[in-house]
């Protein structure tokens, strides 16, 4: 495990350019929003979101490695997310904590990684692939990777 760790970790350092991170985007609940369901305001969301994305960015990779690197610590409020996008779409995975009302709608560019930092707890994770809807609910208690395709 350590040994994929590093592999990982390696990785995200020699393609920090290639792998944007930034802070995590919280968001109040945009489901208030009625436009948010078309493709074109998706697209502008996602593009919203990517630019927020690469603020502070290195300094998100960093966070993001030391989550990965260490030992969990039960008493740590936050753990790294690592969204791998095997689509050829940009997407949004969109989270939503059922325990902490906690809302994140992240960012991720078509066959490419991002990472985060998010809050742990439940969530219900929401997102289109290519017009496919991808749904499913996860305690993240700890370092969470994810892989996602619209295959």
């Amino acid at each position: 495990m350590k040994s994929f760790l590093y592999l990982l970790s390696s990785l995200v350092l020699l393609n920090c350019d290639a792998l944007s991170t930034g802070n995590t985007i919280y968001r109040p609940n945009s489901s208030n929003n009625p436009n948010t369901s078309t493709g074109v305001s998706e697209n502008s969301e996602f593009s919203t979101l990517m630019e927020k994305d690469k603020i502070n960015k290195k300094h998100s990779d960093a966070e993001v490695i030391t989550y990965l690197l260490n030992e969990t610590n039960p008493k740590d409020r936050y753990t790294a997310a690592v969204i791998e996008n095997k689509s050829n779409c940009n997407i949004i995975l969109r989270l939503v904590g059922t325990t902490n009302n906690k809302i994140y709608n992240l960012p991720i560019l078509r066959n490419s990684k991002n990472q985060f930092v998010v809050e742990r707890g439940n969530y219900t994770l929401k997102s289109k692939i290519c017009g496919a809807n991808y749904y499913s609910q996860k305690n993240i208690s700890e370092p969470l990777i994810l892989r996602l395709s619209s295959n």
